[in-house]
């Protein structure tokens, strides 16, 4: 026995594991200079459900949020939203149409598959030298941590009330979706990236812990004419100064379990658009910070260039230590 055992305790990393359910739909058009995310999510533990919308047209940042009680029709409903933003299931894994209405747009938009869903549960054991998200998010734990990713193509249109100007939507999209025990209040930094050529589609995602500074987790897949697969290997660097605190450009040096390597350039520093996200709900105790960029894209072993959303944040207590 110690004396501080009859004190009260630390409060341990585990406590800030937390149900959620997410999906993120993503619009990258650069043809019309129109980009964007809506994130819906969903989190029964604190009974709330929280609705975003995050758009650039040609430059201008619109922005909705809201906050709903948890839907008494969540299980395998078909539809979901807040009576501003809705989202179908036409088809799963194949079609979803979303519908946003604020007092400042009008927009609907058709997401179609462009490659199949790639689930990262096959990430943990095509690369088990690496520590994957369900370890370090969970804490080691084991609980449950289910994420699927998809590249989409995207059409529609989005009018401007202000002007009543109407812009037509035509690219790719993405899709991201999560249920999970997540332990987003003591993450560190992170990046999340989707990557869309012509000829391909990549995934790749980073993330490291303030209660295990160091111990990087990176997952990742590509998805091409030869199939989906996962990424055996992840290497990120940073190059350059960029905005906002970001390089110039984000480097990843990627190979896949059949040992193809890859090497993409996102170029930060000539995004075609960024927005903001919040990750936690406004007053919270978790003080977050992540920018939403819209970036083209490069192979530099091919020289095919494409565009991607390259997510990056950062907590201010790692600012801080930093500093």
């Amino acid at each position: 026995m110690t004396n501080h055992d009859d004190l009260p305790h630390p409060v341990p990393p585990l406590a800030f594991l937390r149900w959620k359910e997410n999906y993120f739909f993503i619009i990258l058009s650069p043809d019309s200079g129109i980009f964007g995310l809506v994130h819906l999510n969903f989190e029964p533990g604190f009974a709330r459900a929280r609705f975003t919308c995050n758009l650039s047209i040609e430059g201008q940042v619109v922005q909705y949020s809201n906050t709903t009680d948890f839907p008494a029709d969540f299980e395998m409903s078909r539809s979901l939203g807040d009576g501003r933003i809705s989202l179908t299931f036409v088809q799963p894994h194949g079609r979803f149409d979303l519908a946003v209405r604020t007092d400042e747009v009008a927009l609907d938009a058709v997401f179609e598959a462009r490659f199949p869903t790639y689930d990262y549960a096959a990430s943990k054991t095509a690369a088990p030298e690496t520590p994957s998200f369900q370890e370090v998010m969970t804490l080691g734990t084991n609980l449950p941590y289910n994420h699927q990713q998809q590249s989409l193509s995207v059409r529609g249109s989005v009018r401007r009330l202000a002007d009543a100007k109407a812009f037509d939507i035509a690219g790719y999209g993405y899709r991201d979706h999560s249920w999970c025990m997540r332990t987003d209040n003591i993450v560190s930094e992170h990046s999340w990236c989707a990557f869309n050529l012509p000829s391909l589609a990549l995934g790749a995602k980073t993330i490291t812990t303030l209660h295990r500074p160091g111990l990087w987790a990176r997952e990742g897949y590509v998805a091409d004419r030869d199939g989906v697969r996962a990424l055996r290997r992840i290497v990120t660097r940073r190059e350059g100064e960029g905005p906002d605190g970001l390089p110039a450009r984000l480097v990843h040096e990627v190979e896949d379990v059949f040992g193809r390597r890859l090497t993409i350039e996102a170029d930060l520093a000539a995004r075609h658009a960024h927005v903001p996200l919040v990750a936690e709900a406004p007053g919270g105790g978790a003080s977050y910070r992540i920018v939403e960029n819209f970036c083209p894209i490069r192979v530099r072993e091919t020289g095919e260039e494409g565009v991607a959303l390259v997510e990056m944040g950062r907590s201010s207590a790692h600012e801080r230590a930093a500093a």
